[in-house]
């Protein structure tokens, strides 16, 4: 009767002892998850963030690029304008009329 005693005590520790490994296990294991899928999540969050500047920042330079095109060719009017100008003053100093 002892021997029977004992080894059904030992039968129910074993399966005690494996239960709670396992539950504690499958409790680690979601821990794990839900970390990964928080620290997953403020990443993506701030990649998307890192997206949004990207694009913004790529706008404004398509913007800036453009007025550079447009100031560079009113320059270039101003200059022969101003290059029209000089010879009609030439023309005035040298006595001739316009």
């Amino acid at each position: 009767m002892t021997i029977e005693l004992t080894i059904l005590i030992s039968v129910i520790s074993v399966s005690s002892a494996i239960f709670f490994g396992l539950k504690t296990q499958k409790r680690a294991d979601v821990k794990e998850i839900e970390e990964h899928t928080r620290k997953t999540t403020e990443i993506d969050f701030k990649l998307g963030k890192l997206l949004e500047i990207t694009s913004a920042l790529q706008d404004e330079m398509k913007c800036l690029v453009d007025r550079m095109a447009k100031d560079e060719k009113d320059t270039e009017m101003m200059l022969v304008k101003f290059a029209e100008l000089e010879k009609r003053v030439d023309r005035i100093e040298k006595g001739g009329a316009a």
